[in-house]
C-alpha cells in the first residue's frame, strides 16, 4: 500500500478561529506525511511556522515553495531555505512548486534552473523535488535529462497517471483536491491528497527517516470482511462528481473519469444514485440523463 499524505498551507486555516491544522487527525485517517507550504516569492506562508512545529512529532514533513516570476529565483531559494534550515527533522524532499501563476514567461525554465541550482548550494545533500502537472510541464518545462536529478511530485487528478518526460515515474502523486478537510484535521472543506510511490516502510528507508512516536510502520494484517458483491458499472461522462451523500447539494469528495469502471454496492432511488463506499455516492441517472451503464 502506498504511503499516504496531505498538503497544507494558510488556505486550510480559518483566520477567524484559533485552531490550526491537526496532524493527529490526518494520521488517524492513515496519513504518514504532509506537504507544508513554507514560502512564496520572498515571503513566508503565514501559517508555516505553526504547521512546521505542530507536524514535527506526528507526520514526516515535505516543505515546498511556490515559485513566482516577479522575484529573483536565487532570492526565492534563499528565503525558502532560511525558514527551514534550523529544523530538518523527519524531512522529505525540499520541493519547488512550478505551476501556473500570473502570465508564465518564456524564460520560466531559466528561473526554475536558477532556483534549483541555488538550493543545491544551500541544502545539498538533502533530497530535492519539483512539483508540477504534465499539463504545465509539457508547454513550459523541458525534456532535458538534467531534470531527472530531482524527484517528481506530480499533480494529476484525472487518472490514469501520465508522467512528463524526462521522468519515467513519479515519486509523489497529488491524486485529489477533494479530500474532506475536517476529517483530516483541516478547516477547509477541500484538502489535497498525496501518495508516495511505495510503502511507508520503503519511504522511511529511502529518505533515512527517524521513526515517529506511535507510527506503525509494518502493522499486523487486520482481518478483512468478506467483499461485498456489487454491480460493475462504467462511467459515461468525464469528471463525474463523487459526493458524500446521494444529493446534488452534497459535498464533492472525488471525481471519476469517462470509461472508468466502478463497483456499485447499492442503488438508491428515485434519482438514482450509486453507493460506492462510505460517504461516496455518484449519480447513475438524474433528470433522464445517464451517467453510468452496467458493464
Amino acid at each position: 500500500m502506498n504511503a499516504q499524505g496531505v498538503d497544507i498551507s494558510v488556505w486550510q486555516d480559518k483566520n477567524s478561529t484559533p485552531q490550526m491544522f491537526d496532524p493527529r487527525k490526518a494520521r488517524t485517517k492513515g496519513a504518514s506525511f504532509v506537504g507544508i507550504k513554507i514560502s512564496q516569492a520572498n515571503w513566508a506562508d503565514p501559517d508555516y511556522m505553526q504547521n512546521w512545529a505542530n507536524c514535527r512529532p506526528v507526520l514526516y514533513r515535505m516543505p515546498y515553495h511556490f515559485m513566482t516570476w516577479d522575484v529573483p529565483a536565487r532570492r526565492q531559494a534563499e528565503v525558502f531555505w532560511s525558514l527551514i534550515e534550523k529544523d530538518t527533522f523527519g524531512l522529505l524532499p525540499l520541493t519547488c512548486d512550478f505551476e501556473w501563476w500570473s502570465t508564465v514567461p518564456t524564460r520560466a525554465m531559466d528561473l526554475l534552473y536558477a532556483f534549483m541550482e541555488r538550493l543545491k548550494v544551500l541544502a545539498s545533500p538533502l533530497p530535492m523535488a519539483i512539483y508540477s502537472a504534465k499539463s504545465f510541464w509539457v508547454p513550459n518545462g523541458s525534456t532535458d535529462p538534467y531534470w531527472k536529478q530531482f524527484l517528481l511530485w506530480l499533480c494529476d487528478i484525472t487518472g490514469p497517471v501520465e508522467v512528463p518526460k524526462p521522468w519515467l515515474r513519479w515519486d509523489f502523486h497529488q491524486y485529489t483536491f477533494k479530500l474532506y478537510g475536517p476529517d483530516w484535521g483541516a478547516e477547509s472543506l477541500d484538502l489535497d491528497g498525496d501518495y508516495y510511490n511505495g510503502t511507508l516502510e520503503e519511504m522511511i528507508a529511502r529518505f533515512n527517516l527517524p521513526l515517529l512516536d506511535g507510527l506503525v510502520v509494518n502493522p499486523e494484517p487486520i482481518p478483512q470482511p468478506e467483499p461485498v458483491s456489487g454491480i460493475r458499472m462504467k462511467i459515461l461522462s468525464d469528471g463525474l462528481r463523487v459526493r458524500e451523500a446521494p444529493s446534488i447539494n452534497a459535498g464533492v469528495v472525488d471525481y471519476l473519469s469517462q470509461a472508468q469502471v466502478v463497483t456499485v454496492l447499492d442503488v438508491i432511488a428515485p434519482e438514482t444514485w450509486a453507493k460506492l463506499g462510505d460517504r461516496r455516492y455518484a449519480a447513475i441517472e438524474i433528470n433522464g440523463r445517464k451517467y453510468m451503464e452496467t458493464v
